[in-house]
């Protein structure tokens, strides 16, 4: 019954895609920040996992989104004073932000991936977990909300 109830829309758009725009993955990602922001009045921690098959294969990292610029973005979309120039200069700047990121990501240089290796050669050694495991504000970091996947 719940396969029976979906509707699904599909579309293309000349202006997105590769040298055509802003990728739409990295809008979606945006908006579902800005939509989150919305909903409960701040951000969360948030991460989308992302195949390193070009580097690594077989491996996955975590993909944060920009906070600073989605941020910045929900705040102008919820100021009535925002001016339609300002709210996509600021779209652009989350979306170019996000891309960046992912292209960090897909090239092996996230952080995640090398986080969860310090922690598991601290394990392995014997040794104590390094204190940024430690802190609180790792823990908080690191309780995801909202786990997005593209396909």
């Amino acid at each position: 019954s719940l396969a029976a109830d979906v509707e699904l829309h599909c579309f293309s758009h000349p202006g997105f895609g590769e040298g055509a725009g802003p990728r739409p993955e990295a809008l979606v990602q945006v908006a579902l920040q800005v939509a989150f922001y919305r909903a409960h009045g701040s951000l969360c921690a948030t991460c989308e996992p992302l195949s390193l098959r070009r580097v690594l294969p077989g491996c996955t990292d975590l993909l944060r989104p920009p906070g600073p610029p989605c941020l910045a973005l929900a705040r102008a979309l919820d100021d009535p004073d925002a001016q339609p120039e300002e709210l996509l200069a600021l779209l652009r700047e989350a979306v170019e932000a996000q891309d960046s990121r992912t292209q960090e990501v897909l090239s092996g240089q996230g952080a995640e991936r090398h986080l969860q290796g310090l922690r598991q050669a601290a394990l392995a050694a014997g040794e104590p977990l390094p204190e940024i495991f430690l802190d609180p504000a790792y823990a908080q970091a690191t309780h995801f909300r909202l786990c997005t996947l593209q396909v």
